[in-house]
């Protein structure tokens, strides 16, 4: 049985690729901290492994003593990261800062695997130039602090000599446990329907399982410090995903198209509620950027041409989606 590490575990994907590993087989290490979730990880068959990337003395240590029980792993799904902060600092504590921590603690106690996954997101290639969709070749332009340390991870990544990674850059990524596109459905299940600034927006999305799909292809086929770009290979108009959300729903909704300056106010008192509640909001300034963008339509040529075929198109993914969201009272 190969080893693999999947960091992140406790997280929306990581869980899900933890399972996906299972399933292949893999022996599975689940990499967690002492404070994480262990909801979905409760498989018998599962590692857990503690990691503390904070300090790269004890993650060294950690990594040796992992190598004495077990021997070195053959892959490394690195899906750990920061995706909402009050603070834009702590995105690069944490995903810029902890990926370089672990990269060297690898390289120092010789654990360097096999193949590398870093879970990256489409947030470090930034919005798309007007009808262009985000391909591969794009110069990165990313509109975010957290799209921003995330190009920086990547970045130490492909300095390091001699490190095999895979680079990959899911676009929306939905399915059960994922917690932002469910706040737009129970919009539209209110009967609201909701746009920032106008309703010409292209949008890309990818189910859940279908990133765990193309992480593994990833790794079953030759790919070799190269950078991937997740989606269903479909593009959306915003309207055409709202429509199809609705159908599912079986619900009629009320169009309105919020005026900038009212959605940036609107960010800036749920930024302040947050604060005083010591808690980061959904919608804040940050994701207020991406909403405003236009185009987060992506060219997944380099996908389809490694074999990948969505199992979850967009319609059928939204359906078992909201169907688990009832089944466990998600809506």
């Amino acid at each position: 049985m190969k080893n693999i590490l999947i960091t992140g575990a406790s997280g929306f994907i990581g869980s899900f690729l933890v399972e996906e590993a299972l399933d292949r087989n893999y022996q599975t290490f689940a990499g967690v901290r002492s404070s994480s979730s262990r909801n979905y990880l409760s498989n018998p068959d599962l590692k857990l492994f503690e990691m503390d990337f904070s300090n790269q003395a004890l993650l060294e240590e950690q990594l040796k003593k992992q190598a004495d029980l077990f021997g070195r792993f053959d892959y490394i799904i690195h899906s750990a990261g920061l995706t909402k902060s009050r603070f834009p600092q702590e995105y690069f504590d944490v995903n810029q800062g902890n990926t370089e921590r672990f990269i060297n603690a690898l390289v120092n106690t010789q654990m360097v695997p096999d193949k590398f996954i870093f879970i990256s997101s489409l947030a470090s290639y930034g919005p798309g130039k007007s009808g262009i969709p985000i391909h591969e070749g794009k110069e990165q332009s990313p509109i975010t602090a957290y799209g921003k340390s995330k190009l920086a991870a990547e970045q130490f990544l492909q300095q390091v000599s001699g490190f095999p990674y895979v680079i990959v850059h899911p676009t929306t990524v939905y399915g059960p446990r994922e917690k932002d596109l469910l706040v737009l459905i129970q919009s539209m299940n209110r009967h609201l329907e909701l746009y920032i600034g106008s309703k010409n927006q292209d949008l890309s999305f990818i189910h859940v399982a279908d990133v765990c799909k193309a992480v593994y292809l990833t790794i079953d086929q030759p790919v070799v410090n190269q950078q991937l770009i997740l989606s269903d290979t479909l593009n959306y108009p915003a309207p055409e995903f709202n429509d199809i959300v609705k159908k599912i729903l079986n619900k009629k909704t009320l169009p309105l198209v919020v005026p900038v300056p009212v959605a940036r106010a609107a960010a800036h008192v749920s930024e302040w509620i947050g604060q005083l509640q010591g808690r980061t909001p959904i919608f804040n300034r940050e994701r207020l950027s991406e909403f405003e963008a236009e185009n987060w339509a992506v060219d997944a040529t380099a996908l389809k041409q490694l074999g990948f075929v969505p199992d979850f198109p967009l319609k059928e993914g939204l359906t078992h989606t909201i169907e688990w969201y009832k089944k466990n009272g998600w809506l």
